[in-house]
């Protein structure tokens, strides 16, 4: 890019004008710096360490002391939304297309590696740098979307038949004479599911899946002990959601399955309320749990208990 394009597209102040025409590429951090880049920094020791390794520009939000009268000094009223116009820039440069999603579609899109934005100029900007041409990014931020394009696309329901042999933790379904086989997915997440492949085929882009790659939910069943057993292989089972969204969505969705409780701590509104995770060992008539946790690290250690202790012996 010509220097005195980029200077006009971040509309920055040239403090001083050096001796190259144009760069050859942009940098947030050192790490990512190659002579005759331009790079973007609010730390002064940055700056001056970003024109001893030979970036042809550098661009910072605070007044910057010019040391080598070869390099631009470009100074911008906000780094943040210099940096969200040029990112706009390479977006309708490479055609990038940006995708609406609520936060249920969010997860789903990991399955096709749809690739996610972090609403964070910071974090997105090697995302979008270097990113193919046409590639996909979702979000579920309108307003920063907005800022990288001008406009964005959505999902759109459509038709599928949904198997009678699908289970709470499989699905089989039809969806355009495809039969989707035993999917690992639930199947109240299965329209959300359909919305990504009528996209990506309305978009004609090749049709992908791992379900390894979905983190929405884990499922873990327990033996009469409390103790975490193969899939499948006992009566009970807990369902761990991360995220109040997806418990209440679970909770709406599996209200009239019978044996199906759903537990949070230090709460009325909900069927089962503890203090502690160890609490649920203590609540017996249900035959699926659902949970709400931060992590699982204390749930997996606190129902493995058992089995490490075991170990332990030899």
């Amino acid at each position: 890019m010509q220097i005195s394009n980029l200077s006009e597209l971040l509309n920055a102040k040239v403090l001083n004008e050096g001796s190259m025409l144009s760069v050859g590429g942009f940098a947030l951090n050192l790490q990512s710096l190659k002579p005759s880049y331009a790079f973007f920094s609010n730390d002064e020791e940055e700056l001056k360490e970003a024109v001893k390794r030979g970036a042809f520009v550098v661009v910072s939000e605070r007044q910057i002391i010019v040391e080598d009268k070869d390099v631009f000094y470009l100074l911008c009223e906000d780094l943040q939304k210099a940096l969200l116009r040029l990112l706009r820039f390479l977006s309708e440069e490479k055609n990038l297309q940006f995708i609406f999603c609520d936060k249920i579609e969010l997860e789903i899109a990991k399955i096709f590696g749809i690739q996610q934005l972090n609403a964070n100029v910071f974090l997105d900007f090697d995302l979008i740098k270097n990113a193919k041409n046409n590639t996909f990014f979702c979000l579920d931020d309108t307003t920063y979307l907005l800022k990288l394009c001008a406009k964005y696309k959505t999902l759109c329901d459509d038709f599928f038949e949904l198997q009678k042999n699908s289970s709470l933790f499989f699905s089989t379904f039809i969806y355009k004479g495809n039969l989707y086989k035993n999917l690992s997915l639930a199947p109240f997440y299965v329209k959300f599911f359909v919305k990504w492949l009528n996209f990506l085929e309305n978009n004609m882009q090749k049709l992908t899946f791992d379900f390894k790659k979905f983190e929405c939910y884990e499922i873990y069943f327990v033996n009469e002990n409390y103790e975490i057993t193969e899939f499948g292989k006992a009566r009970k089972a807990f369902i761990v959601v991360f995220n109040e969204e997806n418990f209440n969505f679970w909770k709406e969705k599996t209200k009239d399955i019978k044996g199906f409780k759903n537990a949070l701590c230090n709460s009325l509104f909900c069927d089962y309320s503890y203090s502690k995770l160890e609490d649920l060992k203590q609540f017996k008539d249900f035959t699926y749990c659902l949970i709400l946790l931060q992590n699982t690290q204390e749930f997996l250690e606190l129902f493995n208990k058992k089995k490490e202790e075991e170990n332990k012996l030899f």
